[in-house]
């Protein structure tokens, strides 16, 4: 299974690059696949390409899914329903960080 990740955009390199903050510093450049983004734009990016324009809330939302993956995850492989809540929590309070700066 492949999942779309959540960035904002920083840069237009051209009308078909942009340049995405993936989270923690890490810049990449990925194919523009939707019309009118600009920097600032929160966006879904899937094989390095942009394939949605997303509201903060929708960010938000993404990143809560995200969460409840990892601690599912984190359960499956053996640990215990508080040690996967931790990691989950801590993923996604360190993401909201990156979203507010």
């Amino acid at each position: 299974m492949c999942w779309a990740i959540p960035a904002k955009v920083v840069a237009i390199d051209s009308d078909v690059i942009a340049e995405v903050d993936l989270g923690g510093g890490t810049i990449k450049k990925v194919a523009i696949g939707v019309d009118n983004v600009k920097p600032g734009d929160y966006v879904m990016v899937h094989a390095g390409v942009i394939i949605e324009k997303l509201s903060k809330e929708g960010v938000i939302e993404n990143l809560k899914f995200i969460a409840e993956e990892i601690q599912r995850t984190e359960e499956i492989m053996g640990k215990s329903e508080e040690e996967a809540k931790k990691a989950a929590d801590e993923f996604f309070k360190e993401a909201m960080k990156i979203l507010e700066s």
